[in-house]
């Protein structure tokens, strides 16, 4: 085996003040400051058999279309497969506005193409400083998310359930020159970056950034890496400014253990594996419920009141887009439409990653490590792309806003309960095919 190098690379991928925020409705208007810089931060990994490069960015989501995009000029500037390529999100819930989301506000198309191009250099840079390296994996415990998907005498809500289930640790590999030197901390837990709530205008990465900032701060010149974990049915525990930084240094602690922990080693073995797949999507409602609803729809948009906010008012038109949406399926009987979901498998070492493009509830997670037989694996949600929610199948029966309603900010019918059987079939063949 050739030596293992490794190298890291960071940029500054803070949006011009002004631009709309994502990932809550209702906001008042744009973003009128930054409370703490976003970055978009690559790790570059490479055995003489197999390269591999992972990006992490604090945004909302990506695009499925813009990710192959983006990882065929990431190939042709680096030669990296575009299959060997993870890019991340946060899911930040204060950062740009992107294409992929619906009626949450507008992108801003020249921030978006200097995007795309700033992480095809990011992605370079991180090839370009790559050296002899040394790597180790470790998992230790971390609380950060809390289930939100609550029972309450009026349904499933989005609440505080601290029976639901959560997956209570951080993974973390740790990466050091071969003089051990810290190089890289990529680290992934799973819980909604949304301690800023929907009243905030201002500019940030949550609680991961500020994760991120205390790992850099402890290991002067280390690069930090966050993918987000499969957090569709879990928020963070906190709110406010003080939940930011509090689960922030909680997690910036956590990592600090889990370096402790790792056992790194110059032999890495590292490996890729892609299984395309598609989900099958629910046909529309029967065409008078489909009427029904758009009717519904109009109403509520025509008694909206004229001091609305522009927020309250894009939800309340894009209510009447989707239900119109809706009716035209309905109408000309449309079935079997699917959308598009790409598992990806890194190997590590000892451990893997599993990249799955949606807001993947946490069972998946726990689920799919338990049966892999690399340890530890880290399942990252919102990775090379967005397809929306995705429940477990026993989801499904007991509705909420995950199953009901959010499909209308990604697309118009929700996948169907035999998508998760799909998913982890096509996540055992990733594993299996490294």
């Amino acid at each position: 085996m050739s030596p293992f190098v490794a190298g890291a690379a960071r940029a500054d991928i803070t949006p011009p003040v002004g631009v709309d925020l994502c990932g809550y409705g209702a906001r008042p208007g744009p973003s009128t400051g930054v409370r703490d810089r976003l970055v978009a931060s690559a790790l570059y990994l490479a055995d003489g058999a197999c390269e591999l490069l992972i990006l992490s960015c604090d945004l909302i989501g990506l695009r499925h279309a813009d990710v192959v995009a983006l990882r065929r000029e990431i190939e042709a500037g680096t030669g990296v497969p575009a299959t060997h390529i993870l890019v991340g999100c946060s899911h930040t819930h204060a950062g740009p506005a992107t294409p992929g989301l619906s009626f949450l506000g507008q992108t801003d198309r020249a921030y978006f193409a200097g995007l795309l191009r700033t992480l095809c250099t990011t992605a370079a840079a991180a090839r370009e400083h790559a050296q002899a390296a040394r790597a180790g994996w470790a998992r230790v415990e971390l609380q950060v998310g809390r289930n939100r998907r609550q029972w309450t005498a009026a349904g499933m809500v989005i609440g505080a359930n601290d029976e639901g289930c959560t997956a209570p640790y951080v993974d973390v590999l740790a990466v050091t020159t071969a003089a051990g030197v810290p190089l890289a901390r990529l680290f992934s837990h799973a819980a909604h970056a949304v301690a800023l709530g929907g009243d905030n205008t201002l500019i940030s990465a949550d609680w991961p950034g500020a994760a991120r900032r205390g790992i850099e701060a402890d290991e002067p010149g280390v690069t930090a890496l966050f993918l987000q974990g499969c957090c569709g049915n879990l928020n963070c525990r906190e709110r406010g400014e003080a939940g930011v930084e509090s689960q922030g240094l909680a997690a910036a602690a956590a990592v600090k253990a889990a370096v402790a922990r790792a056992s790194v080693s110059e032999r890495v073995l590292l490996g890729a594996a892609v299984v395309p797949l598609v989900l099958p999507l629910a046909p529309p409602p029967p065409l008078a419920e489909a009427r029904a609803q758009l009717a519904a729809a109009q109403a509520q948009l025509a008694v909206l009141p004229a001091t609305a906010n522009r927020g309250v008012r894009w939800m309340a038109e894009g209510a009447v887009e989707w239900s119109g949406e809706l009716l035209r399926l309905a109408a000309a009987g449309v079935r079997g439409q699917t959308v598009a979901f790409e598992v990806q498998a890194l190997r590590v070492g000892t451990g893997a990653i599993v990249g799955l493009p949606g807001e993947v509830f946490v069972e998946y997670a726990l689920n799919i490590d338990r049966g892999s037989p690399f340890s530890p694996t880290l399942v990252a949600g919102y990775a090379n792309g967005n397809a929306g929610y995705i429940p477990t199948a026993a989801a499904y029966s007991e509705g909420g806003y995950e199953v009901c309603d959010a499909i209308r900010y990604y697309g118009t019918t929700m996948p169907l309960p035999q998508s998760e059987a799909l998913i982890l079939d096509a996540v055992r063949q990733a594993l299996a095919a490294l």
